[in-house]
C-alpha cells in the first residue's frame, strides 16, 4: 500500500518572465494539427518552450511592486506600479508510486486572470486574484523520469478593485497526493450547535470520493480532540460508495461542556477524519474547529457565547511594505497581532476573500472576521466564487459574517435585489449558520433594493442615517460595515499641501467620512449599532486619497503600511481596551519654534488628566471621552508630562521629552527568533534613539543593511506615503525616526547576523536567533528543458534511411507522433531493422552561449544522431544506455531552433530497442 494523503508545498523555485513571450508563428499543416490536441499548447504553455534565461522567484510572488513607480502611464489607484502580464513555469517530477493517486493542485490566489496549463494542456482559467482554487490533475500526470512542466499565465492588465492589488502568483500553492479511495477536497464540514446549557451537538458531513473501478464497502472513523490531544468523543460508519462517484456521510457527535471559542481565549478543537477499506487505511484528514455562538439582535447587536459584544474591527487591504501583497504567513501573524494589540476584535477583509493562512492566524488568535466576496454577480462565474469562498471558509470558528458586496450601484434597486436573493440562497445552501450582509453607501432607504432582505444591513459612513433607518426598519440588525476615513500622516502634526502630509489630531477627514471620535460616538452610544469596521486598519499602497503624486499610498490607516502606530492608534486604545489609556501628542522636538504655541492632545479614557511642563503644573481637566482634551502650549524644550486619574485616584503617567541628536538604532522583533524552515519571517523594527535611549521621531537618515546566516531580506519599508524608495532593497530611509525591514529564514540554523549602517552613526550588529526546523513537505524543481515532441518513421526500413529525409509537415500518417518518456514502443520489439526518430530543440541565447548537452536517458541499438546536419555521436549500444552529449561543437551561432535526427538500428534481441525514456536539453 503506497502512503496515504500527503500535503507538498509547490513555492520553491519557479520560473517567471514578465511580460507576454513573442512566439514564433507557425503555419505549418503540422503545427496547427498538433496545437488543437491534448499536450500541444506551444510557446511557454508547452512542453518543449525554453526557459533557461527566466528569473527564478519563490512564491509568495508579486512582480508589480518589484517594478519602478511610473508616474507617466502609472495609475494613482494602482500607487503608479505597473501590472501588466506575466509567465511562471515549474519543471518536477513525481515519484512512480505516486501513479494511481488523485493528484489534487490548490491555488490560494493568483492576481488577476489566470491560464493554468499542465504538460501543454489547459485545464483551467480564474478570473479572481481572491478565489482560491483546486485542480484534479491526476489524468495529465507524468511519473518517473518525464519532468511535469506546470505553466501559468497570469493576466494583470485589467483590475477587479480600485486598489493596490499586486500581480502574480502572490499566494501559496500546494499538491496534495491522495489513493483513489479519500476524503474529498473540501469534503469535511463541521458545524457545531448548541442543544443546551452543557450539551453541544457536532454535524460533520464527510464527502468520500471512490477513484476506482469498482464499489468499495468502507468505514469512516470520526473522533473529536482537543488542545489537550484528548478524545472527547468518537463515531464509526460503514457505507459503499460506487465506483468513480461520491457519496456523503453524516454524523452527529454529542459534546459536553466544551471549552468555547472566544476573542480572549480563543480553544480550538479538531475533527480528525479515518477513511479504511477492510482494515487498510486510506485516508486521514484533519479539521480544526471551535464551539462558539454567534447571535443578532436588532436592538442589542452582536452577542458571542451569548455575552453582548460591540465590533470593533477594522477593514484592511492585503498588502505591506517590502513585500507588496506576497505576505509570508510569519507578517500575516504580525499584522493580525498589532491589531489585537490596539484592541481590536475584529476584521473585515476588503473587499475580498482572504488569504486562508489568516483564516488560520485569525482562529489561533481570536479575531471575528467579515469575510468579503470581491465581485456582485449571480452569473455562473459569480455564483462560483462566492461557492469557494464559503466551501473554503465555513469550518472557522473566526468568520462571523459573509459580505456579499461593497458599495454596488444596485445595491437600492430591483436589479440588485434580485441579485442579493439568489447569492443568499447560495450561501445558505452551503452555510445557514452565519448571518449575510452588504456594505452599503446608500440606497438604505429605498423600498425596492437590498437594506430590508439582507440579514444585517451594512452602512459605509452615513452614521448620521442610524436613526433614521431604525425608525423605518426597527426589525432590520445594523452595523457599521466602513467608517471614519480619516486622514492622519505618522509623525506629522501640521497640515501640508505642498508636502502632502496630514496632521494627526483626529481633524482631517474625506467628505464622506467623519473623525475617529465622531464616528465612534456614533455606534458606541447606540446598542442597536452592533459594531464598526474602521477605514482602515492599515495604510495601503494605491488610492492616495485626497493627493496623487507623489503620494503612493492612503493616509486612511491607523498604522502606516509597516504597521507602526500612528497617534489615531492610540485614541483606539482608549476607546477599546479596559485599561486606562494615557496618550500624547506630539512629540517635543520643536527646535527653532522656541515661544511659539504647540497643540498638546490626549488620547486617553481617563476621567482627568493633569498637563506639566518642565515641572510647572499648567491645569487638571476633566475629560470628554469624544471630545478630548487640548493645550496650546509655548514650546520650550524639556519634559511634557501627563497624569490620569480615575476616581480621584492617579492610575497612569506619560512623559514626551525633547530629545538629543540620534546616537544609534534600536531593534524591535515580533517574535524572538525564526525558524529555520525557508518559509517562516519577521517584521524586523528599527528605530533612531538618542544617547539617552529615547526615541527620536525627526530622524530620516537613509540606512543600509547587510546580512548573513540563515535569511535573507525580503524587502524594506517605512510607511512614508510619498516615499519612491525602492521595496526590494536593501537600504531604506527612515521616516519620522523608523524604518523596517522584513526578513525571511533560509534552510538552516545559523544565526542571522544583520549589521546597519548610516551617516554619522557607527556600524550596528544585531543577532537574529533562528531555531533550527526541517523544511516541510515540498515538490523540488528541476531546471533541464525537455524535449518532447517526437515523431518516429511507422514502418521499419530494410535498408539504412537517409537520417536527414525530409518529413513532409502535412504527413500524419508515415511518420507517428510518439511520446517517448513512456518506454519503448510496443511496435519496436522483437524486429530488425531502421527507424529515425525526429524532433527539434529550441534555443536561447544562453544555450547558444554556454556549454549545453543534450542526455538522452535511454536509447538502445546502434545509433546516430545528428544536430541539423551535423553528426554528434555514433555508438553501438547493446544495453538500454544513458547518453550526454555535448553541443559545444555545433555551430549553434544565430540559431534558434535545431532539428533533432535519432538513427537506430534494432535486432531482434533488444530489450528496448529505440529511445525509451525522455530526452532533455542541460545547460
Amino acid at each position: 500500500m503506497n502512503e496515504v494523503r500527503q500535503r507538498f508545498s509547490m513555492d520553491k523555485d519557479w520560473l517567471f518572465h514578465l511580460g507576454e513571450v513573442d512566439v514564433p508563428v507557425k503555419k505549418s499543416h503540422n503545427s496547427i494539427y498538433g496545437r488543437a490536441k491534448a499536450g500541444g499548447a506551444i510557446g511557454p504553455a508547452g512542453m518543449e518552450w525554453n526557459d533557461s534565461t527566466w528569473q527564478t522567484v519563490q512564491l509568495p510572488h508579486d512582480w508589480s511592486y518589484q517594478q519602478p513607480f511610473d508616474r507617466e502611464n502609472g495609475v494613482p489607484n494602482f500607487g503608479f506600479k505597473p501590472r501588466g502580464m506575466g509567465w511562471y513555469r515549474k519543471k518536477f517530477r513525481l515519484a512512480a508510486e505516486e501513479q494511481g493517486k488523485q493528484l489534487i493542485l490548490e491555488f490560494d490566489g493568483i492576481a488577476t486572470e489566470a491560464s493554468i496549463y499542465l504538460n501543454g494542456s489547459l485545464l483551467e482559467r480564474n478570473f479572481s486574484a481572491y478565489t482560491s482554487f483546486t485542480i484534479d490533475i491526476s489524468d495529465r500526470a507524468y511519473y518517473g523520469d518525464r519532468p511535469n512542466v506546470l505553466a501559468i499565465r497570469v493576466d494583470a492588465t485589467e483590475a477587479e478593485g480600485w486598489w493596490y492589488e499586486g500581480a502574480g502568483i502572490y499566494r501559496h500553492v500546494w499538491l496534495t497526493t491522495k489513493l483513489p479511495l479519500h476524503i474529498a477536497e473540501r469534503g469535511v464540514w463541521v458545524r457545531p450547535e448548541k442543544i443546551n446549557q452543557i450539551l453541544w451537538q457536532t454535524h460533520i458531513e464527510t464527502v468520500v470520493g471512490n477513484e476506482l473501478e469498482h464499489d468499495v464497502h468502507y468505514t469512516l472513523t470520526t473522533y473529536i480532540q482537543n488542545a489537550k490531544n484528548e478524545v472527547v468523543q468518537k463515531a464509526r460508519t460503514e457505507s459503499i460508495c460506487a465506483a468513480g462517484s461520491k457519496n456523503t456521510v453524516v454524523q452527529k457527535l454529542n459534546v459536553t461542556n466544551p471549552a468555547l471559542w472566544d476573542i480572549d481565549a480563543p480553544h480550538l478543537y479538531q475533527v480528525h477524519s479515518v477513511l479504511t477499506m477492510e482494515g487498510q487505511l486510506y485516508d486521514t484528514e484533519m479539521t480544526s474547529f471551535g464551539y462558539r455562538t454567534i447571535r443578532i439582535c436588532p436592538d442589542e447587536g452582536f452577542f458571542l457565547n451569548e455575552q453582548p459584544l460591540k465590533l470593533k474591527g477594522t477593514c484592511n487591504h492585503q498588502d505591506h511594505a517590502g513585500v507588496g501583497v506576497a505576505l509570508p504567513d510569519g507578517l500575516q501573524e504580525y499584522r493580525i497581532r498589532r491589531l489585537k494589540d490596539m484592541g481590536s476584535n475584529a476584521y473585515r477583509a476588503a473587499h475580498h476573500n482572504p488569504t486562508p493562512e489568516l483564516l488560520d492566524i485569525c482562529d489561533r488568535l481570536g479575531m471575528l472576521v467579515m469575510d468579503e466576496n470581491r465581485n456582485f454577480e449571480s452569473s455562473r462565474e459569480g455564483l462560483r466564487q462566492l461557492e469557494n469562498m464559503v466551501t473554503r471558509d465555513r469550518n472557522h470558528p473566526c468568520v462571523v459574517f459573509y459580505s456579499l458586496f461593497n458599495e454596488e450601484p444596485h445595491q437600492g434597486t430591483p436589479i440588485g435585489r434580485r441579485i442579493v436573493n439568489r447569492m443568499m440562497r447560495t450561501v445558505k445552501r452551503l452555510d445557514p449558520t452565519r448571518p449575510v450582509l452588504g456594505a452599503l453607501n446608500g440606497g438604505v432607504m429605498e423600498d425596492e433594493g437590498t437594506a430590508d432582505i439582507l440579514e444585517i444591513t451594512g452602512f459605509n459612513y452615513m452614521h448620521t442615517s442610524y436613526d433614521k433607518f431604525k425608525a423605518k426598519h426597527p426589525a432590520q440588525p445594523i452595523i457599521g460595515s466602513e467608517t471614519v476615513s480619516a486622514f492622519s500622516t505618522r509623525g506629522n502634526y501640521t497640515n501640508d499641501s505642498i508636502k502632502q502630509v496630514f496632521d494627526s489630531y483626529d481633524q482631517e477627514k474625506a467628505p464622506w467620512g467623519a473623525t475617529v471620535r465622531e464616528a465612534w460616538q456614533a455606534v458606541a452610544t447606540r446598542n442597536f449599532v452592533m459594531g464598526t469596521f474602521v477605514w482602515t486598519g492599515f495604510d495601503y499602497r494605491g488610492e492616495p486619497t485626497p493627493y496623487e503624486w507623489p503620494s503612493i499610498n492612503t493616509h486612511f490607516g491607523i498604522m502606516d503600511t509597516c504597521g507602526f502606530p500612528k497617534d489615531a492608534y492610540y485614541l483606539y486604545q482608549a476607546y477599546w481596551l479596559d485599561e486606562p489609556v494615557l496618550h500624547m501628542l506630539p512629540h517635543w522636538n520643536w527646535q527653532g519654534r522656541e515661544g511659539q504655541p504647540i497643540k498638546v492632545m490626549t488620547h486617553t479614557n481617563c476621567e482627568e488628566v493633569s498637563l506639566y511642563v518642565n515641572g510647572q503644573f499648567i491645569s487638571r481637566e476633566c475629560v470628554d471621552v469624544y471630545k478630548q482634551l487640548e493645550w496650546e502650549i509655548p514650546y520650550e524644550p524639556g519634559i511634557v508630562r501627563m497624569e490620569g486619574y480615575n476616581n480621584g485616584r492617579l492610575v497612569k503617567v506619560t512623559e514626551v521629552a525633547t530629545t538629543g541628536e540620534t546616537a544609534s538604532l534600536r531593534l524591535e522583533l515580533q517574535k524572538p527568533y525564526l525558524y529555520g524552515d525557508g518559509k517562516d519571517a519577521i517584521a524586523v523594527n528599527l528605530y533612531a534613539i538618542d544617547a539617552q535611549q529615547r526615541f527620536v521621531p525627526t530622524d530620516s537618515r537613509f540606512v543600509t543593511f547587510t546580512l548573513s546566516g540563515s535569511g535573507k531580506i525580503l524587502g524594506v519599508g517605512n510607511g512614508d506615503p510619498n516615499c519612491h524608495e525602492a521595496d526590494a532593497a536593501q537600504a531604506r530611509s527612515l521616516f519620522a525616526g523608523c524604518c523596517q525591514l522584513i526578513v525571511q529564514s533560509v534552510p538552516g540554523s545559523d544565526p542571522i547576523v544583520l549589521v546597519a549602517e548610516a551617516a554619522g552613526l557607527a556600524p550596528m550588529t544585531w543577532v537574529i536567533p533562528v531555531k533550527e526546523t526541517a523544511e516541510p513537505p515540498y515538490i523540488p524543481s528541476v531546471k533541464e528543458t525537455y524535449v518532447n515532441d517526437w515523431h518516429v518513421t511507422q514502418e521499419p526500413y530494410g535498408e539504412r534511411p537517409d537520417p536527414l529525409m525530409v518529413m513532409d509537415p502535412t504527413d500524419m500518417n508515415t511518420w507517428e507522433k510518439v511520446d517517448v518518456s513512456y518506454g519503448t514502443l510496443k511496435m519496436l520489439r522483437g524486429i530488425r531493422g531502421y527507424v529515425v526518430f525526429r524532433s527539434q530543440l529550441f534555443l536561447s541565447d544562453q544555450d547558444r552561449t554556454s556549454s549545453a548537452s543534450l542526455r538522452f536517458n535511454e536509447i538502445q541499438g546502434d545509433v546516430e544522431i545528428y544536430a541539423d546536419t551535423e553528426l554528434l555521436l555514433v555508438a553501438s549500444l547493446v544495453e538500454p544506455t544513458s547518453v550526454v552529449i555535448p553541443l559545444r561543437e555545433v555551430d549553434l551561432k544565430g540559431k534558434n531552433v535545431i532539428t533533432l535526427s535519432v538513427l537506430v538500428h534494432m535486432t531482434e534481441q533488444m530489450s528496448k530497442p529505440g529511445i525509451s525514456s525522455s530526452v532533455c536539453l542541460l545547460t
